[in-house]
């Protein structure tokens, strides 16, 4: 039974599960353009930064992993509160100035539980309330949405601290816009989960029949934010290093460009097929990083590199674009309803990870090496690894080896020839046709 089916308004129900998704994941980006100025702060080491902005990770792969699928059990409105309550709490801990240090982990971990409780059960929320006659509708906005929120999110931060001078402020005004989107969310009339069992944390299954396309899309979307993440560790740093003083705004605005592009491109990727979108993608993110490796040729001068990161911004965000909504678009078209939340989650992770973990490496290889050189290495490993993948999601559709019977079609034409490619004696041109056609036939 659909949400629809009880009477839901299908638009509203997309509302509302965008609204989740561009507001959990603003929150959840807030910090970026202001961990600078919390090192200032604060006086904290460069190792502690760098446990700071993986504490989010850290925290929301083990919620994908085993909250993610609560709301194929508990319901989406439930999961959705849940989450929602987490981030509130979490935003909160940046928005008032008296648990220091400690506050900022513990903000970044509760904004980690409230992603991982939710993100499966808006996406889910989404694609259900999509049209029978636009059925890609509910999964394209969740990625735009869930996108748009992760670039707005430090755009608005940075301009909002740097405006008023405040810290603290923009967290302030996030809070208001978590309490009305919870608001939304129990007002919703959503159907009741098939399932009717206790829910338990459990590790998200996929079925077997989806786990190539899983793995597929995975993989993809794990390079994908991969990218991102390399991006993120990186921006900052360098615009504060191109201008002549330190400005939130700016380095928000850095941070998010990348992000706008991506949700951007979304906009236009429903015309392609999800594997050709995801291809098409990955190509677009091996030159964005050959690009982002070029443009720390520092002998060149400041103009070059920003030019060179400028170019490599738009052309990741758009390979970034492609390849996301090429993954989510296939597994929402695969996955049976009642097991969608929890499949989505489990996608989420790799996402996740891919997001998180180049980040990290970043910051524990520049504890003993310059930061230009750990982004160098990494960005390196992760454009290896994205041309050995590249092929792949081609290969698994059509694939490697010949069937059975165009290898017996061979066979008998080379038998047809003498070792040395003349026609053997016996077999003219006809003869070698005809024997194919026959064994064709």
């Amino acid at each position: 039974m659909t949400a629809r089916a009880v009477g839901v308004a299908a638009p509203y129900q997309l509302f509302v599960g965008a609204a989740v998704l561009f507001t959990l994941a603003a929150a959840a980006n807030m910090a970026s353009p202001l961990y600078t100025t919390y090192q200032r702060m604060y006086d904290m080491s460069d190792p502690s930064m760098t446990i700071l902005y993986a504490a989010f990770a850290c925290t929301a792969l083990p919620a994908l992993l085993f909250l993610g699928s609560s709301a194929d059990v508990l319901g989406r409105r439930p999961a959705l509160l849940v989450g929602l309550g987490c981030a509130i709490v979490g935003t909160g801990l940046f928005a008032v100035d008296f648990a220091a240090v400690p506050g900022l982990f513990l903000g970044r971990i509760m904004l980690g539980v409230g992603l991982g409780f939710a993100t499966g059960a808006g996406i889910a929320l989404m694609v259900e309330a999509s049209p029978a006659r636009w059925p890609s509708l509910g999964s394209t906005v969740a990625t735009i949405a869930f996108v748009l929120g992760t670039g707005v999110g430090p755009i608005v931060a940075g301009t909002v601290a740097e405006v008023s001078g405040d810290v603290w402020m923009p967290f302030a005004g996030m809070l208001a816009v978590l309490t009305a989107t919870t608001v939304a969310v129990a007002l919703l009339r959503v159907h009741r989960p098939v399932t009717r069992q206790r829910w338990r944390p459990t590790w998200p299954s996929v079925p077997h029949r989806l786990r190539v396309s899983f793995s597929v899309a995975a993989v993809t979307g794990f390079l994908g934010w991969a990218a991102i993440g390399v991006f993120l560790a990186l921006l900052p740093p360098v615009a504060e290093s191109l201008l002549s003083k330190s400005n939130m705004a700016m380095t928000g605005a850095v941070v998010g460009s990348v992000l706008v592009v991506s949700a951007l491109t979304q906009v236009v990727a429903p015309i392609l097929d999800t594997r050709a979108a995801q291809t098409i993608g990955l190509t677009f993110l091996g030159l964005g990083t050959a690009l982002l490796v070029s443009s720390n040729i520092t002998t060149l001068g400041g103009s070059f590199t920003l030019a060179m990161m400028v170019m490599a911004a738009i052309v990741t965000g758009a390979g970034h674009g492609l390849s996301y909504w090429g993954a989510n678009r296939e597994m929402d078209i695969l996955t049976p309803p009642t097991q969608r939340a929890g499949v989505t989650a489990a996608l989420y992770l790799a996402f996740y990870a891919g997001a998180g973990v180049p980040a990290v490496v970043v910051g524990a290889l520049s504890m003993g090496s310059s930061l230009v050189n750990a982004i160098i290495v990494v960005s390196l490993v992760l454009l290896l690894c994205t041309i050995a993948f590249l092929p792949i999601p081609s290969l698994t559709l059509t694939g490697v080896r010949k069937a059975r019977a165009d290898r017996v079609i061979d066979a008998r034409v080379l038998e047809a020839f003498d070792v040395d490619g003349d026609r053997s004696p016996t077999t003219d041109g006809a003869g070698v046709h005809a024997g194919v056609s026959e064994t064709a036939r």
